[in-house]
Order: structure tokens, then sequence, then C-alpha cells
């Protein structure tokens, strides 16, 4: 397959490639399949290559099963291994930048010798620039301790105006308390088994964000999902799947328009959303013990939220619905108040 032999790492990667390109159902292996092997295979040095660009797992693979309805013939043939395409035979003919034995950066160069092969094409559904990532790769290949590594990845332009932050406050900017008339901590439903509140809103110059979070007084709660996951389906792309322990949340303006999670937006985008975009920032848990022998631990899920642009005139109506435990709750915003302190923000500066 290589006159030259592969490193374990490079190794492990062609062979998530090749069991990837069976999976799918496609007639080849091509350069698009090594680079979801190389992100899902990474290690400790190649994830630092890969984190820069935000390359996970399941962005490649999304982005691989857009590119594969375009690209890629479906077999039905059953063989357990896919044949090579061509640019990803030619990317294990690569010279080893030193050594005799390919190391994954190597073979990422070799993925991304030709523009228009399937591995580029993929950075670029990213909003990555194969040249940035190639320029990397041939610093791993050439085994510079973590020392250089660090100081030349901090001397790179990492395109920081290609992921504007519109799914949140940016790290300079200020935040303003906004107040509700229910006060600072809302409880919009309660179980037997946990509590779901609504607390910490706040407004920035251009958007607000609030936190829900679910404390359990059961030991067997389940925790929640905060948004529905991603099922790819082969020759349709992802699907988000609405199970009932998916919170489902809503909000409703006064205009008519509404906002949910049940089709997550994107968080890494380089245009600026046309419409309003409702994107979940994080989550964490927190575990805390108790005097009571009948919970001895009470745990808590929160998840923190943020709404992009600022609200129109009228009510915001912030609607929470979590199946698995039946719990329905809804808070009215008085989107005035989010305004004013967004105004305030502005007027600090």
């Amino acid at each position: 397959m290589s006159e030259f032999e592969l490193e374990a790492r490079a190794r492990l990667a062609l062979d998530v490639a090749l069991g990837m390109a069976a999976a799918m159902g496609d007639e080849r292996c091509g350069t698009e399949h090594l680079l979801f092997g190389l992100v899902a295979t990474s290690d400790s040095e190649m994830s630092n290559l890969t984190d820069l660009f935000v390359l996970d797992k399941t962005r490649v693979e999304r982005a691989v099963a857009t590119l594969r309805q375009q690209w890629c013939t479906p077999t039905d043939q059953s063989a357990a291994e896919r044949p090579l395409s061509v640019r990803a035979e030619l990317a294990l003919y690569v010279r080893p930048l030193t050594g005799t034995a390919l190391s994954p950066f190597d073979v990422l160069l070799g993925t991304l010798s030709d523009p228009r092969s399937g591995a580029s094409s993929v950075l670029r559904s990213l909003g990555v620039r194969p040249g940035e990532v190639r320029r990397l790769a041939e610093l791993g290949a050439a085994r510079l301790t973590s020392e250089e590594v660090e100081r030349l990845i901090g001397t790179l332009d990492r395109r920081v105006e290609n992921y504007n932050g519109w799914w949140g406050p940016k790290s300079d900017s200020q935040v303003a308390r906004v107040d509700v008339d229910s006060g600072p901590t809302v409880v919009l439903a309660s179980s037997n088994s946990a509590e779901l509140t609504l607390n910490g809103v706040v407004a920035g110059e251009e958007g607000f964000g609030f936190t829900l979070k679910i404390t359990s007084t059961d030991n067997w709660l389940l925790p929640p999902r905060w948004e529905p996951g991603e099922e790819l389906v082969p020759g349709l792309g992802a699907r988000h799947e609405i199970s009932p322990d998916v919170v489902s949340l809503d909000l409703a303006y006064g205009d008519g328009s509404l906002l949910t999670n049940r089709e997550p937006s994107r968080r890494f985008r380089r245009d600026c959303p046309t419409d309003g975009v409702l994107t979940l920032l994080g989550t964490r848990r927190e575990v805390e013990e108790t005097m009571d022998r009948r919970v001895p631990v009470q745990r808590s899920d929160s998840a923190d939220w943020w709404v992009w642009p600022l609200p129109p005139k009228g009510i915001v109506t912030v609607a929470v619905n979590w199946p698995a435990e039946s719990i329905h709750g809804v808070v009215d915003l008085d989107s005035s108040n989010i305004n004013n302190s967004a105004l305030a923000v502005r007027t600090r500066r």
C-alpha cells in the first residue's frame, strides 16, 4: 500500500479510515476518510493541531458525510476493506520528513498535497484553510520539541475573525444583570425527582443569556441532555434525534418569531447569522453531599444559553420541557429590561 512503513499511530488511522469507508458503503477510501482517521486517533501532539482549528470527530464526520453525497459512489460490495482512491494512495507514498516510517503528520501532509482532494474540501467546508494545516503538519513531521511547536503556533495567524463569537459575548466584553419580576432565581417546575430553575439572566451589547439548572431530589435520576444527539444517515447526512431525555427549550417573541434548541445552531461559523440564534455555551455538573440518608448526594446539572440578537419589543416567553421527568415550565421576561441592561453595557464603554 505504501513503499514506506507506517508508524503504529498512522497505521491505526488508516485502519479507522478503511473501516469508515466500508461502514458508509463508499466504493473507495479517500483522503477525506484518512483525515477522519487521523482526527479520531490523534495523540497529544496531533491534538495540539486539531484543537487549534476546532477539528473534532463529530465535525469532521459530518463534513465527510456531506461531501460523500456529492462525490462518493455507494457500493453493495460486502468487502470489509475498501481500496484506496488515487489521491489516498499518493498520500501514503510521500517520503517521511524524518526517519524511515510515515508518521501521522506525514500522512496528513500527503492528504493535503492536492488542493482538490477530499481532505482539503472537508477543511474548507469547516472554515479551515488547508494551507495553514499543512504548515503545522510540516512542523509536526519535522519532530520539533513541544516548546518549539508552542512558540511557532503562537506566531501563526489563527484567523480569529473567521470564527466570530456570534454565539456568546467575547472574552473582553461586559454583561449586565437583567431584572426579572419573579426574582433572580425562578422555579419553572418541579417533580418528585427534580427541580428546574432559571437564573443568571444577563445582557450584553448584542445579545442576552441565562442559565437553566436541574437539581435532583432522587439518587436514581438520570442526567438531562441539553441538545438533541446527531445521527448520521447514509445518503441523507446528519439528523437530530429528539428523545425524551432531551430538555427542549423554546423562546417565543412578541413579534411571533420562535427560537428553539431542537435544531442546534452551529457554534463555529464565519458568517454573521441572519436569523436569531439560540445556542448552548456550556454545561456543568455539581455534586453535593447532604445530611439526608434517603438522598445522601444531590446532583445539579446546569446549562448556560446565549441568545443573539437582542429581542424585539414585547414579552419573551421561555418554555422548557423535559419529557423524561414530565417537567414543564414557562416564564415571561420583559424585553425592555433586557434592552435596558444592554444599553447600560454600551454606555460603559
